[in-house]
């Protein structure tokens, strides 16, 4: 069985997890209302099994942990500040980390959300304390390259006016890349948009 001690700090770890939620300024309200229904489904599971194995308990910080070991925000850098500052020494699985050793983001979505919210972690103290310079400037580099190459895919299938069946998936990510991260305008006209999307559309129906 766990400790108690590991039982109240990672109940504490849920009641954090709603405040940062709740307090969201990134966070839709059909994603709030995702992360409440999970916290609540969590407490239940803690309150009717309270025998629950080790195993159990890590099972569902995991689960719980995902996210803010995923994403690449505001919100979790707040998140793991609050943790850190009650004493809750969980592991982090840091994506910017991640795409400092091998030099790219291992999911589109770490790569959109870096290019949407680095200009405003890159000055946080936390991102200070975590990254020498270098790093930082490192991690800048990674993503304006990451643009560069999605953008360079683009307009490769735009010059040739199709999607090659080897860079299907790519081209996927890298429409929703630039869509979520409001690029198009910046680097396309309308028309070329249209054919973007018709190219797109074009291969889904073959």
């Amino acid at each position: 069985m766990p400790k108690t001690e590991d039982i109240s700090k990672f109940i504490a770890t849920i009641e954090i997890n709603e405040q940062i939620v709740h307090q969201s300024k990134i966070m839709g309200r059909n994603v709030k209302d995702a992360f409440i229904k999970m916290a609540n489904s969590t407490r239940e599971i803690l309150e009717k099994h309270p025998k629950m194995t080790s195993y159990g308990l890590l099972s569902l910080k995991s689960e719980l942990l995902i996210y803010w070991n995923e994403s690449i925000n505001l919100d979790t850098e707040k998140f793991w500040l609050e943790l850190e500052s009650k004493g809750i020494e969980y592991e982090r699985k840091d994506p910017l980390r991640f795409a400092l050793n091998k030099n790219y983001f291992r999911r589109v979505e770490q790569g959109i959300e870096a290019r949407k919210h680095w200009n405003n972690l890159s000055d946080l103290k936390t991102i200070t304390d975590r990254f020498s310079n270098p790093e930082i400037e490192k991690i800048t580099e990674i993503i304006q390259n990451d643009e560069k190459t999605r953008l360079s895919i683009l307009k490769k299938c735009l010059d040739k006016n199709l999607i090659p069946k080897t860079q299907y998936l790519k081209f996927g990510e890298c429409m929703a890349y630039f869509g979520q991260c409001e690029l198009f305008d910046k680097n396309f006209d309308k028309t070329e948009v249209e054919r973007l999307n018709e190219i797109w559309k074009n291969f889904e129906n073959e």
